[in-house]
């Protein structure tokens, strides 16, 4: 087995240090009202043009043509644009990004993420303040610590050399508050099967790579809940028999395994398309928004890393491979959940987007990846994921029509944060903020 997986978790591995917060959305009004927009539906993708959206507190009170706008409300103009749910990254490293990069979350309509790898008592206490109204910033769900046993060297990370070791930790990360348990590919066989058992009594997901120690085919039946970056792209490289290409046949035990629980993607496929330029000394996407911390991340990992020319060729052979994969998971039914993997937060998750229209979705199943099958994933149907009367206030404007081009997704006026208002001059300022720093 061609062993990439250290080049493949670099940037996700290490920490960066948070900093101070800047940008600040709006204080919370008491109403706002988008004026006649056009409403998209993201299930069946109809519209409904000529509507006024009302949000009082943190929920969406009416929808409608002629509705009255209560007095004092915020009024936007909605005339010639197109209103979609918030946007989430089903997998970001905010401790890695760091809280200073929060407020790009916000200015590119990212409402939510899930933090999948971090020190609990740096994670949890953000999350917390968030939520509570302390911190502007998107709603976090946090995995707290990666448990595995990786090089003694690798952050964000509790180690687990044995069963006992992992159900101890799983008990502990309950204890802490944590949303569900991560799992990596350095977790030990025994202690992988072991946080399966004890986070299922403690009823905590657990979502991640499937260690090295444990098949595909185990992985995929274990009862994880999602599996990320094709855990490494072993899902479709590493098909029995299918000597490091990706051969649909060979592959089809186990995505037809993936389908019929089904047991959701996050691909990640913007990362590791950039990943082998990265790492042959070009600039990330959007750097001029990345943390000089980060920068320096990717400094120090082009170091270390080396990858020599045979490893790049395998990098990008698997990317063409993974757009293949992608396609026939969803053919499959499979879900997709739109994540970046701890880039600069925000911009990523429209290049995931883009990425995945490359891979053969339609741009109304791209947009799905980061709306609604993330609400049926997290159980919010009901609360979340679409534009409609009881949900959450989590809403994006935008100048042009998804629909026919996921790049609109980029071309954002305002936000709804949870019935905040982040208006067009207070998404810029939170840009030019994080850009000076």
């Amino acid at each position: 087995m061609t062993r990439l997986t250290p080049f493949a978790i670099l940037v996700c591995a290490l920490t960066v240090a948070g900093a101070t917060a800047v940008g600040q959305a709006q204080a919370p009004v008491a109403s706002v009202a988008i004026e006649h927009t056009t409403v998209i539906d993201v299930i069946d993708g109809t519209d409904r043009p000529d509507m006024t959206v009302l949000v009082a507190g943190d929920r969406i009170t009416a929808i409608g043509r002629d509705l009255a706008v209560p007095a004092g409300a915020t009024r936007v103009n909605g005339r010639g644009r197109y209103l979609i749910p918030g946007l989430w990254d089903m997998h970001s490293h905010n401790q890695s990004t760091g809280e200073a990069s929060l407020p790009l979350y916000l200015a590119n309509g990212v409402v939510g993420t899930r933090d999948m790898g971090g020190d609990a008592d740096v994670i949890l206490p953000l999350r917390d303040r968030i939520n509570r109204g302390a911190r502007p910033g998107p709603e976090i769900i946090a995995a707290g610590p990666i448990l595995d046993d990786a090089p003694a060297d690798w952050p964000l990370r509790r180690r687990v050399k044995t069963a006992d070791d992992a159900r101890q930790a799983v008990r502990d990360l309950k204890t802490a508050g944590v949303d569900l348990i991560k799992v990596h590919n350095y977790t030990p066989r025994d202690a992988f099967f072991a946080i399966i058992d004890e986070a299922t009594r403690a009823g905590l997901p657990v979502a991640g790579h499937i260690p090295l120690r444990v098949t595909p085919l185990e992985g995929v039946t274990s009862g994880m809940v999602s599996i990320e970056h094709f855990s490494e792209s072993r899902l479709f490289w590493e098909c029995p028999g299918s000597r490091g290409s990706y051969d649909p046949e060979r592959c089809a035990p186990i995505f037809d395994a993936m389908a019929a629980r089904p047991l959701p993607q996050t691909v990640t496929g913007a990362f590791n398309e950039a990943l082998p330029d990265v790492l042959s000394g070009q600039p990330m996407p959007h750097q001029a928004y990345a943390s000089p911390g980060v920068i320096e991340l990717n400094r120090l990992n082009i170091a270390v890393a080396r990858p020599d020319a045979r490893i790049l060729d395998i990098l990008r052979r698997q990317n063409v491979a993974r757009k293949r994969a992608t396609a026939d998971l969803v053919a499959r039914g499979i879900p997709v959940l739109a994540g970046c993997d701890g880039w600069v937060p925000g911009f990523c998750l429209h290049d995931e987007l883009q990425w995945l229209t490359s891979a053969g979705l339609s741009a109304l199943q791209a947009l799905q990846t980061a709306t609604i099958n993330v609400a049926r994933f997290l159980g919010r149907e009901a609360s979340q994921g679409t534009v409609a009367v009881g949900q959450r206030a989590d809403l994006v404007l935008l100048e042009a029509d998804p629909r026919t081009d996921i790049a609109n997704t980029r071309r954002i006026t305002d936000v709804v944060v949870r019935g905040r208002l982040v208006n067009a001059a207070a998404r810029q300022r939170m840009l030019d903020g994080v850009r000076a720093r």
